[in-house]
């Protein structure tokens, strides 16, 4: 009669932990398309891909840049859905305006600096331009770029330029 129970507790244990899990998926905004799935794990540093170079600051988006090369492992890194953590994201959409992937970037906008005798000081840092890279697919269809602020899974529009 234990063993039944004990297995029926674990059961019932693992059947919780799965709801959990799709409830807190639930919570989160759309990240990705069908297509990025396919074309995702195609990416390799060996084969040619799209790279577009995106100059950007907190305001927006400066200019960009697309490419066609093979992309280095740090720029592959780069392709990371969005999660909570990420302050900004990058949208990307077809010439049809549909999404083809959000990619969260984190804040790379803001530089931290800390030197030795100047701990109390208020500030420790500042907004700066930055250079982002990001590889897609050889044969995606992207047209625009979307800087994106995220805050509490609130996606708020920044600035959106074509893609050149």
């Amino acid at each position: 009669m234990g063993n039944k129970l004990g297995k029926m507790v674990k059961s019932l244990s693992i059947f919780l932990i799965f709801l959990v899990s799709i409830f807190v998926d639930a919570d989160l905004p759309p990240i990705t398309k069908d297509a990025f799935e396919r074309n995702a794990n195609r990416l390799s540093i060996e084969d040619n891909a799209q790279i577009i170079t995106i100059s950007a600051n907190r305001f927006g988006i400066t200019k960009s840049n697309l490419v066609i090369g093979k992309p280095s492992l740090n720029v592959l890194q780069n392709i990371m859905l969005l999660s909570p953590k990420d302050k900004y994201a990058i949208k990307i959409l077809n010439s049809d305006m549909e999404e083809i992937i959000l990619i969260g970037i984190g804040d790379p906008f803001y530089i931290h600096a800390q030197h030795i005798g100047y701990e109390n000081e208020e500030f420790f840092g500042g907004y700066i331009e930055a250079d982002l890279k990001i590889a897609l697919p050889f044969d995606t269809d992207a047209s625009y770029l979307i800087l994106m602020s995220h805050d509490n899974k609130l996606l708020k529009k920044i600035d959106q330029i074509k893609v050149k």
